[in-house]
């Protein structure tokens, strides 16, 4: 046999596949079809049967709207080649069938099921293989799914959860149709859309949710910031009181500044208790100014001090000279 002996050509296109639902629930969009893939190693079997070696390959490789088509070049090396070519030829293998399919991107999105979907929408894949078959869909190969790293997965493993329409029982009609606020002769499809309304008003209040949490968040960041802001201020102008009073020296002012940043109640208490501080010079002043006045009898402090300030203050502090000077003033 001559190598041009070695295989045939059928003389008619086949569609490989499209985007309708297969037998199998799901679908594989034409538009996401990764046709170069393919063209790699286009190779096909008889009936999906990768045990009795290659019977076929593919030519012009092509999309045509919706459909993906091409020629079989039948392997007359193979067992079966002559009769698989005459079967083709003859009107007997008159459809091809995708298999070992990878899946590289799918959706559940209900809004590309088509009516009788009950699994996924393909929606990026190839395929390795495409076999002639008698009956399209109808070989357990076809449902064979694999993942981009060779690893096989099934339709359960891409969390699939369709809603199947099934019409309820008498018994429930009534009260479905008064949630889903349908008229009582609604049939399937309005029951459907009534659903998926219901769904994108939970969606959107999800959404909404989300908004008044983010809204809360963001007030109660502003409230934070308000407050260090305000604890800031408040310790910064304490301690300016504290330095203008000479309580605190600047160096002491800085150090005080990042022990108490967030404590201006402890650090008012600390302040309060400190003495002002005074030089060598103002203390002998004052000395000398508490000696003095300690020399004034009554008379002398209202003549010095008309607000009277001075004499509450020997009172509080020294009560026996307060007590002195008012019985030489008023007597007993």
């Amino acid at each position: 046999m001559t190598p041009q002996e070695k295989f045939k050509k059928i003389n008619k296109e086949y569609v490989l596949s499209d985007s309708t639902v297969n037998e199998y629930g799901f679908r594989l969009l034409t538009e996401g079809y990764q046709l170069d893939e393919f063209r790699k190693n286009p190779i096909g079997y008889y009936m999906h049967r990768r045990e009795d070696g290659v019977a076929l390959k593919w030519d012009e490789l092509r999309v045509d709207n919706d459909k993906v088509i091409g020629v079989p070049v039948i392997n007359l090396s193979n067992e079966r080649g002559e009769q698989t070519y005459d079967e083709a030829e003859n009107g007997f293998l008159n459809a091809a069938s995708v298999g070992h399919i990878v899946v590289l991107e799918y959706s559940t999105d209900p809004e590309l099921m088509l009516p009788g979907q009950t699994g996924p929408t393909i929606t990026k894949w190839y395929n390795k293989e495409c076999s002639l078959v008698d009956i399209p869909g109808n070989c357990n190969s076809l449902t064979k799914l694999y993942d981009a790293q060779e690893n096989e997965i099934n339709l359960v493993d891409l969390n699939i959860n369709p809603v199947i329409m099934k019409k309820p029982s008498a018994a429930v009609l009534p009260d479905l149709y008064s949630v889903l606020k349908l008229a009582d002769n609604a049939d399937e499809q309005a029951m459907l859309a009534a659903v998926k309304h219901i769904v994108l008003k939970a969606e959107e209040l999800e959404l909404d949710n989300n908004k008044l949490r983010n809204d809360r968040n963001n007030l109660l960041q502003q409230i934070d910031d308000i407050n260090r802001t305000h604890t800031k201020y408040e310790v910064a102008a304490l301690l300016d009181k504290a330095l203008e009073d000479k309580k605190v020296t600047r160096e002491l002012k800085d150090k005080l500044a990042t022990d108490y940043a967030d404590n201006p109640e402890g650090l008012k208490s600390l302040i309060s208790a400190m003495p002002a501080y005074r030089s060598i010079v103002e203390n002998l002043k004052a000395a000398e100014r508490d000696k003095t006045e300690l020399q004034w009898n009554w008379d002398a402090f209202e003549a010095n001090d008309p607000s009277g300030r001075k004499l509450r203050e020997l009172k509080a502090n020294n009560p026996e000279r307060y007590q002195e000077i008012f019985k030489e003033k008023f007597g007993g």
